[in-house]
């Protein structure tokens, strides 16, 4: 009886999906190896995460401090880059802009500055009691820029604290760098066993920019990666007194090959000079792409950018830029739509771009780490009150179809935030006063059995409907 229950009312459920997968449902001496018992854990289990889901009450809540912006010894050592006042996704400023979160997350694997050690924590939220493992990167002495885990590497972009040049008298460039990490499961750990079951090493170091950068609120660079490649793009202001332009920005892309493990750290060698010294010198640029080259395929943002993702396939034969352009912005908001546009060029700069009309849509940018979102499961739900442009964010379990989005209430311009939960069977707006918990980035991730967030205290939140 409990086998048909499951299989009717939670054919999506992420425990189903395994006993399907493995086809114990429809054998049933597979079942009665399993035991009656196993089967009353899984529906019990399943039974009450939904209906937690459906009433919008998590069963459990934990949170993490996270580490200041400024050290004990008063030195600043996180500084988010900042995103632009003017985007194209908007009619003219950006509405409600949100800082970049310095905490990433990928599949139930979140990387976090932990204030409890002062280093960041790769926190496993599949395992039981969310097993925690450091990683071996020294914070002190740094300004962490931004954190990034995809396809199981992790990236950390940093500056140097101290300025080894001065533009003007306000304005100091700081060498910029960037740190990979491999987070590698362990294999064959025992249940029973205490330990994180994943391991971070450390896989090589790199200087991200030839002169590097202002810690400023008016220069900006983005950033992607996988497995094997890392792909930066530069945004600066034109500080000249005689060809200033707010029109005419500088704008650079570079991509690096950083598949190669290396003890090379440049940070170590501002001169280059260990460089050729037997030892691998690690990631090295395949291809550069200033102004010009940009402007010829078509994607120089100039002062009103458009650009709202920055990706290389797979392959890792082209870098894939994704615009967005509002549309239809006389009609009301609840009408305004987007126009979006990928563009792929060539890694290697030689041969014809590929510039495209995609389906994919994105919410609009906000600051909110929108760079690496994926695209939206639905661009607006009427019944929620949601529309393409209200959406902040979401977290999306596409398998499970369980959706979590926040969004702004439906009585634009006020900026009355709502978070909509949404499973197969069941779906529940609720208001700020029941979630205000996660939404201090504009940021949440997770899946059918969680959703993860900031405050305003500075402290990872994870609302937790499994246990």
């Amino acid at each position: 009886m409990l086998v048909g229950l499951l299989k009717k009312s939670f054919p999506f459920a992420r425990e189903v999906r395994e006993l399907q997968e493995y086809e114990i449902l429809d054998n049933p001496y597979l079942l009665k190896s399993r035991g009656r018992e196993h089967v009353h854990r899984i529906f019990s289990q399943v039974a009450c995460r939904y209906d937690h889901l459906a009433r919008g009450k998590s069963r459990s809540i934990q949170k993490y401090k996270l580490c200041a912006d400024f050290g004990d010894s008063g030195e600043r050592e996180f500084f988010p880059v900042q995103h632009w006042e003017v985007h194209a996704s908007h009619p003219t400023r950006v509405d409600c802009p949100f800082s970049e979160a310095f905490w990433s997350y990928e599949d139930g694997l979140v990387v976090y500055p932990s204030a409890d050690h002062h280093r960041l924590v790769l926190m496993d939220l599949n395992s039981e009691n969310d097993r925690c493992t450091i990683v071996p990167f020294i914070i002190t002495g740094k300004v962490v820029r931004r954190v990034r885990l995809h396809q199981r590497v992790l990236v950390i972009e940093w500056a140097e604290p101290n300025a080894f040049h001065w533009l003007d008298d306000t304005d100091g460039v700081h060498r910029h760098f960037a740190s990979s990490f491999d987070v590698t499961r362990i294999p064959e750990l025992e249940d029973n066993d205490h330990r994180c079951p994943w391991t971070v090493t450390f896989r090589n170091e790199w200087k991200i920019m030839f002169l590097g950068h202002p810690l400023s609120e008016r220069d900006r660079f983005f950033s992607s990666h996988n497995k094997t490649h890392y792909v930066i793009y530069v945004w600066q202001p034109n500080r000249s007194l005689y060809t200033a332009d707010e029109d005419a920005p500088i704008e650079s892309l570079t991509v690096w090959d950083i598949s190669t493990p290396s003890t090379y750290r440049s940070p170590l060698d501002p001169k280059g000079r260990l460089r050729g010294n037997g030892l691998n010198p690690g990631p090295f640029i395949i291809s550069r792409f200033g102004f010009r080259e940009l402007g010829f395929f078509q994607v120089r943002q100039r002062g009103c950018p458009r650009i709202q993702r920055l990706e290389m396939t797979d392959d890792a034969q082209a870098i894939e830029i994704t615009e967005t352009v509002l549309r239809n912005i006389w009609s009301t908001p609840s009408k305004w739509t987007p126009e979006v546009c990928t563009t792929s060029i060539p890694v290697t700069g030689t041969g014809p771009c590929w510039r495209r009309k995609t389906e994919a849509v994105f919410p609009p940018t906000r600051g909110n780490g929108t760079f690496s979102a994926s695209p939206l499961v639905a661009s607006g739900d009427d019944e929620n009150g949601e529309y393409w442009y209200s959406i902040i964010s979401e977290a999306a379990d596409r398998l499970a179809q369980v959706r979590f989005c926040l969004h702004f209430a439906p009585t634009w311009p006020t900026l009355d935030m709502r978070l909509s939960i949404r499973t197969p069977s069941s779906n529940i707006v609720l208001y700020i006063e029941e979630f205000f918990q996660l939404v201090a980035k504009g940021k949440i991730c997770g899946d059918e059995r969680f959703v993860v967030g900031e405050n305003h205290m500075g402290e990872l939140v994870v609302c937790r409907f499994d246990r």
